[in-house]
């Protein structure tokens, strides 16, 4: 499959069902090995948390046939990091989520044109400030992010290697 083969757009509700069998079995993938339990509440509420509020959105990547392979989401971050509580302006903070890119399809340019829409979206939103947090364990994920301008503001280490990253948007 080519990057050309592919669309990004903005998931609906006739989506939601494919896109969560999508998240559910990268989080199988990446996270199952390390013993960690990935929070999904947000992915079996896709609607609540992505679709409904305005300043939040999930987009997909998506076949010519309609199969997903990849997500990228914003939605307003909410103070929930305890080792970040009131680092960030709240309304003013979009955090960055559910990025993922079927293993076939990395590095063919899908998760910078991801990033891009989810930079434009933001900035048309008012956000200042893209939040992220990445573990260094994940195939390419931290240099990724690097590469798109983040700055490291917290690396935990630790067995989970949690690396909290945010972008100041101009």
């Amino acid at each position: 499959m080519q990057k050309q083969d592919l669309v990004i757009r903005a998931i609906r509700e006739a989506d939601i069902d494919a896109v969560q069998n999508f998240l559910l079995g990268q989080l199988q993938e990446l996270f199952a090995q390390e013993g960690q339990l990935a929070i999904t509440n947000d992915i079996w509420g896709i609607r609540k948390t992505y679709l409904e509020p305005i300043n939040c959105n999930m987009w997909g990547v998506f076949t010519r046939l309609g199969e997903v392979v990849g997500t990228a989401a914003i939605c307003t971050y909410n103070d929930r990091i305890e080792l970040l509580k009131g680092r960030y302006d709240l309304p003013i903070t979009a955090e960055v989520g559910r990025f993922y890119i079927d293993k076939s399809l990395r590095r063919q340019g899908l998760g910078s044109n991801l990033v891009k829409t989810l930079t434009d979206f933001c900035i048309k939103q008012g956000y200042l400030i893209m939040y992220l947090h990445t573990h260094r364990f994940l195939p390419g994920g931290f240099n990724f992010w690097e590469k798109q301008g983040f700055v490291i503001t917290i690396d935990e280490g630790g067995s989970a290697e949690i690396v909290h990253m945010e972008k100041i948007l101009t």
